[in-house]
């Protein structure tokens, strides 16, 4: 596993689906679903970093988003340091009073197995928020659609007349992704977005198409064995992903996880959630 997981600058599928299948067993949510979604959002690159946005790394995660998310769960996953050093403001936003370790947290979006975690506990939270707000059970697309525009924005969605113009119902998020939401100069309706996003879901996620979807339960989270040591990557200088297509803070958590799986060679068999 260790050589796999290092080689991962290189061969990013593999660092993926390894890190996909350890946060699909510990949140429950589904693996192909994961898959489809880091497919769509990054082309499977853990270092992506949008142009137009916040967003960054495997999932994209805006900047709020990915502190919210840490905040409420990363403690589940061993990112309790990170977790305890943010904070919510008295008008509802995010903070993190040390410049340096927020810079540090943010960076965890560029860490494959931090932020396949995150992306299934917030894929969680909007499939609870999204079938009490829309009275039916939330397909992949609809999950996605939240992950992409946030819960609220995709409840106005979803929620829309098919002909209405998608655009005029949530400008902040066509200007960022006119792809998406404009063909051409023509804005297209609400049912051409989500006929699309639905349609994005519907393929193939990855060549490695043998993995089972995850049980639905949840178990001992696997990503946490991995991700304790980012308490000790703290300490690492806060940095851009490295040239080697991995954040720095990931190469401080892999260093460790070597260190860590050599005290514990010979003493058990590895699990069978690989990278």
């Amino acid at each position: 596993m260790t050589t796999e997981i290092a080689a991962a600058g290189t061969t990013g599928t593999v660092l993926v689906t390894g890190a996909v299948k350890r946060a699909s067993a510990s949140t429950g949510a589904g693996f192909d679903f994961l898959m489809k979604m880091a497919a769509r959002e990054s082309g499977f690159d853990p270092n992506a970093q949008a142009k137009t946005s916040s967003a960054a790394g495997l999932f994209q995660f805006i900047e709020q988003t990915w502190l919210s998310t840490v905040k409420q769960y990363g403690g589940d996953h061993g990112l309790g340091a990170a977790a305890n050093a943010i904070t919510q403001n008295a008008n509802g936003r995010y903070e993190v009073a040390d410049p340096a370790a927020r810079e540090k947290i943010l960076n965890l979006r560029f860490n494959a197995e931090a932020a396949s975690a995150m992306a299934g506990e917030l894929a969680n939270e909007n499939k609870t928020m999204l079938e009490s707000r829309l009275g039916r059970a939330a397909s992949s697309a609809d999950l996605y659609t939240a992950h992409f525009l946030g819960p609220s924005g995709a409840v106005k969605l979803l929620s829309a007349a098919s002909n209405v113009k998608a655009a005029d119902l949530l400008p902040q998020a066509a200007a960022a992704n006119r792809p998406v939401f404009y063909d051409g100069a023509r804005a297209k309706s609400v049912g051409e977005v989500v006929a699309s996003i639905a349609q994005s879901m519907m393929g193939e996620a990855a060549p490695d198409a043998g993995f089972a979807q995850a049980q639905p339960a949840r178990s001992v989270s696997p990503v946490g064995n991995y991700m304790h040591q980012i308490v000790d990557a703290f300490s690492a200088p806060a940095t851009k992903p490295a040239s080697t297509g991995m954040s720095a803070t990931a190469l401080a958590v892999l260093d460790a996880l070597d260190a860590t799986l050599m005290r514990e060679e010979g003493d058990e068999e590895e699990s069978g959630l690989t990278s």
